[in-house]
């Protein structure tokens, strides 16, 4: 039987032969090589897989599967977790870029602090050509040690989702609901959430995570729904109240969360509050639909 590598890497991916090869490149030169990459291509119909299929064939580190169709990035980010083997796990993207210390100083990081499940670095903004833009401050280094307040924090902090390409903990990110089924957007928000009441995040003081801006990006509009249910779900799922079962899901990780029953009164509290400040949108919300 093969070693169980340190860390397993998971990339899903969808047409994406701009950048696909840079990006895997970029992984490939990692000074911490202990590491499988796991590409799950989603039915791809560009040169994605042949792109994929020529680096797999030279660097047996990397494990290609292909789904037989689209199910969506929930699914498919999904899918490469569960591939996974090791005992720490990232994602990355399949046009973004990382540092080439990112593994090795988030591996050291996690190691020397037991209580923590993801650790991450400095983002970079690149434009499609790879050239730096500006500095993005994620502001998420969270070490309280009370998870209800890490909770609040998060949500108060959160703008772009970057350090989800961070290094997590596998065995905390399996006991959430990964990026869920698709049904809800901002799947990746909902799993930080439940990430962090499991332990602390942790900034690595370097820049580690190049994240591409250009016009083809999913995340290019957050407020655009039909564009967010397409990429979740490819129209399987129908976002039905989006903004209500956004709060509700919020809901049901503090109720499932590893926290005492006072923090959890306490984060339900705060969300019913949320709830409050956000009311006109989810009103409209559940009159429209």
């Amino acid at each position: 039987m093969d070693r169980t590598p340190r860390i397993s890497v998971g990339m899903p991916v969808y047409n994406g032969e701009k950048y696909v090869r840079a990006a895997i490149e970029s992984i490939l030169s990692q000074t911490s090589g202990d590491f499988e990459l796991i590409i799950s291509d989603n039915a791809s119909t560009d040169n994605t897989r042949d792109i994929c299929e020529d680096l797999a064939g030279e660097d047996n580190r990397i494990r290609y599967q292909r789904n037989p169709e689209n199910l969506g990035a929930a699914r498919n980010y999904n899918l490469t977790f569960r591939a996974a083997r090791a005992p720490y796990f990232r994602w990355a993207n399949a046009d973004d870029l990382s540092g080439p210390r990112l593994h090795e100083l988030c591996l050291q990081a996690l190691e020397e602090c037991s209580g923590a499940v993801l650790a991450y670095g400095g983002t970079v903004l690149v434009d499609a050509e790879g050239v730096n833009l500006s500095s993005y401050e994620d502001n998420l280094d969270l070490r309280h040690e009370s998870p209800a307040r890490r909770f609040v924090e998060f949500l108060d902090r959160l703008g772009m989702t970057n350090v989800i390409y961070g290094l997590m903990r596998s065995d905390a990110v399996g006991r959430g609901p990964l990026m869920g089924d698709g049904s809800v957007p901002a799947g990746d928000v909902l799993f930080m959430a439940d990430l962090i009441l499991r332990g602390k995040f942790l900034q690595v003081q370097q820049d580690l995570f190049f994240r591409r801006i250009h016009d083809d990006a999913s995340s290019r509009d957050r407020e655009d729904e039909e564009l967010q249910q397409e990429f979740w779900s490819v129209g399987r799922l129908v976002f039905k109240r989006p903004r209500w079962n956004t709060h509700r899901a919020l809901l049901e990780t503090v109720a499932r969360g590893p926290v005492s029953r006072k923090e959890k009164a306490r984060l339900a509290l705060f969300l019913l509050r949320r709830m409050y400040w956000f009311r006109r949108e989810i009103l409209r919300d559940l009159r429209d639909r």
